[in-house]
């Protein structure tokens, strides 16, 4: 894929450069493992169908797009754009090696380079924060453009400031925030009609699914978005597997090196031994208690 970076216009938004060397190995270790459930369930959000035309604005190194082409398949179509050369590179990269045709483009959110009503889908996930606002109401304003009358678009991001944040992927990402109340607002104020929000149920990321008016209803009208919260990601069951084997070593040297220490007696190395095996043999089961309760949910 070749781009002449001189006629991509500058956008007033936050683009990354160098973080497209370490995105996808990020990713993995902030969704544990679990990026590619949490792609689906994006897909499934937007209600994706097969033989619909996609475009991921903001699309980072393509992982969400790759997904949707394999959901959209043959009769279906995607586009994806980013204002920064370097993920679109490594993005056009990774659908060469799945196999999958995916139209990658350096662009700016504030000017989609696509005709009116062209898209049945957009996605736009973890990218309106990166906007300042008017910038922003840009964004949406185009998005709402290309997308065909009764088109969706799939808006997620994070809920609340950096500081208040909880979790290992919203300490990694410190970018901003959005609350869910702004991205109502400014999907509305630019003529899109919000059906759906709540929590995706990973870290504190938060959607709103939106549609663009198909010409029957009044906006007087619209009813209130339904609120839908989803349910967290199951753990990996390798991450209760490891925290259980760093106790187990951790206890083992605690143990070691308190015997050469103290150079115990052979009652006293049975007592540390009966209790070393009674407090892991509590901690698996209070893991193996966890996981039925998981499975059970």
């Amino acid at each position: 894929m070749t781009v002449d970076n001189q006629s991509v216009p500058k956008t007033k938004g936050l683009v990354m450069h160098s973080e497209a060397r370490y995105y996808d190995l990020l990713a993995w270790m902030l969704t544990l493992g679990r990026e590619r459930a949490f792609r689906d369930r994006l897909l499934d959000l937007a209600h994706l169908a097969p033989g619909e035309a996609v475009l991921d604005v903001g699309c980072g190194t393509g992982t969400l797009a790759i997904a949707a082409r394999r959901r959209v398949g043959d009769s279906g179509s995607v586009d994806a754009i980013d204002a920064s050369p370097e993920m679109i590179a490594r993005a056009t990269r990774k659908a060469a090696d799945a196999g999958a045709t995916v139209r990658f483009r350096v662009a700016v959110v504030e000017e989609l380079p696509f005709p009116d009503a062209t898209f049945d889908v957009v996605f736009s996930t973890l990218m309106l924060h990166h906007l300042p606002r008017p910038a922003r109401r840009q964004c949406v304003e185009e998005i709402r453009r290309v997308l065909k009358p009764g088109g969706r678009l799939l808006a997620v991001d994070f809920a609340t400031p950096a500081r208040a944040r909880k979790g290992v992927l919203a300490r990694m990402h410190r970018h901003g925030h959005l609350a869910l109340e702004e991205i109502v607002s400014v999907l509305g104020e630019s003529g899109l009609r919000v059906a759906e929000v709540g929590s995706v149920g990973v870290s504190d990321l938060h959607f709103a699914l939106a549609t663009a008016s198909d010409g029957t209803s009044t906006a007087s009208l619209d009813p209130a978005p339904t609120t839908r919260s989803l349910p967290p990601l199951p753990m990996p069951r390798w991450v209760f597997a490891l925290v259980l084997a760093f106790l187990l070593v951790a206890h083992g040297i605690v143990v070691s090196a308190t015997v050469r220490r103290l150079a115990l007696p052979v009652l006293a190395l049975a007592a540390l031994g009966a209790l070393f095996v009674v407090a892991h043999a509590g901690v698996g089961g209070a893991i193996h208690a966890l996981l039925r309760r998981r499975r059970r949910s």
